[in-house]
């Protein structure tokens, strides 16, 4: 029996009939030969490397050995590969690193993704996330250090966020960062609840800290 993450007709029927998303003038080389065959590859990667990660997950999970967390072999292969075609940063744009894909593609394609492990997709979220935070608010130091690396999936990311006594009520956070004489901040505070915090599907992860500035 075929897997059905989503309904692919539906997903056809928004972009062709209802957005009509290839007569937009800005993704006039995005025809919909071209954007069909990107829908069907995310479909492909989805059910043939994401899916079985999924009962990977359940039963093997994330590991605490030794200090450090290792992850299934399979989110590792399908990390891989996802990083690999790029889909992380499909619909950024190319000068930082990504391919300028329309983002109702985009959508389409996290649609079977994300159907077929939201876990795992998990990985992506937070990385494309604070690449992004890098991309509207780091200097360029920071981008050409951090930002495409990120892009590339070749470093992870988190949001460092949630505290004891401020969850929801972020605005309560008590975590302070006070400026230092050569720019950098000294941070004090203690996170919690940090999603994709520590794993081994990269060499490295970076967490963007929300924090307090004096007068703040």
């Amino acid at each position: 029996m075929a897997q059905l993450i989503a309904d692919r007709r539906d997903v056809d029927f928004v972009l062709h009939e209802q957005i009509g998303m290839v007569d937009h003038e800005l993704f006039e080389e995005f025809n919909k030969k071209t954007a069909d065959l990107i829908v069907s590859e995310a479909r492909n990667l989805a059910i043939k490397e994401i899916l079985p990660t999924f009962k990977d997950g359940d039963e093997i999970g994330c590991k605490l050995e030794n200090g450090k967390v290792t992850l299934p072999d399979s989110f590792k292969r399908a990390w891989k590969l996802y990083c690999e075609g790029e889909w992380l940063a499909m619909c950024d744009d190319p000068s930082v690193g990504g391919q300028g894909m329309p983002k109702t593609i985009g959508c389409a394609a996290l649609e079977y993704m994300v159907g077929a492990n939201s876990a795992f997709m998990l990985y992506y979220g937070m990385t494309h996330g604070a690449a992004k935070l890098v991309e509207a608010f780091g200097d360029e130091e920071q981008k050409k250090r951090y930002m495409k690396k990120m892009f590339a999936g070749e470093w992870g990311g988190t949001m460092l966020l949630t505290e004891s006594e401020a969850g929801s009520d972020v605005g309560a956070l008590t975590t302070t960062a006070v400026k230092k004489e050569d720019g950098t901040y000294a941070i004090q505070g203690t996170k919690i609840f940090i999603s994709a915090g520590e794993h081994d599907l990269c060499d490295n992860i970076i967490h963007p800290v929300l924090a307090r500035i004096e007068g703040a």
